[in-house]
């Protein structure tokens, strides 16, 4: 099996721990693959460090995969945000080799999706949280990558692969050269 290698750019301190999540949740139920992972810290899409750490991850030979949160702004123009700022003058031959995956407002609208919870277009991340704790009222952010790990492997595949997650298996796929 080939090392896949991954550097991914998070915007907040939770993001690693979920992501390390994430990847042995895949590993165990969709595809197979070894990852070198790395991990930038915390970083707003809006500051210069980004295109610091996408530059990093790319002269180094990793794929570059950016989770942020949109912070209540419409996901398209965070996108456009990342690419015109940080990403679109890099030279970068291959489109595959930078993904980004978008929590709108914020990480929070995942678990709310695995709960089956309507945020109802919530724009922000309080409103968010504020729609969690009316399901789990002890809820505070350190304690959402345990939850979205135990919801997702508690949950048949019946229902389906949550959307957030698919974005994610495709980005990784996509990195690993993986096209199954």
């Amino acid at each position: 099996m080939d090392l896949c290698r991954i550097y991914f750019i998070i915007d907040n301190r939770y993001a690693k721990e979920l992501i390390e999540k994430l990847i042995s949740i895949i590993r165990n139920r969709f595809i197979n693959i070894n990852i070198d992972k790395r991990f930038s810290g915390p970083v707003n899409v809006c500051s210069n460090k980004m295109r610091r750490f996408i530059e990093w991850g790319l002269e180094r030979g990793y794929c570059v995969i950016i989770v942020a949160d949109t912070e209540g702004v419409k996901p398209d123009e965070v996108r456009e945000r990342i690419i015109n700022e940080h990403v679109k003058d890099l030279g970068i031959n291959d489109p595959n080799r930078v993904k980004i995956i978008l929590a709108h407002p914020c990480l929070e609208a995942w678990l709310a999706e695995l709960l089956n919870l309507n945020v109802g277009g919530a724009t922000n991340c309080r409103d968010v949280i504020g729609v969690i704790k009316s399901r789990i009222k002890d809820y505070d952010s350190y304690l959402l990558p345990s939850l979205i790990e135990r919801h997702l492997r508690n949950t048949p595949g019946a229902g389906g692969v949550p959307s957030f997650l698919r974005e994610f298996i495709n980005a990784v796929k996509s990195c690993c050269g993986l096209t199954y």
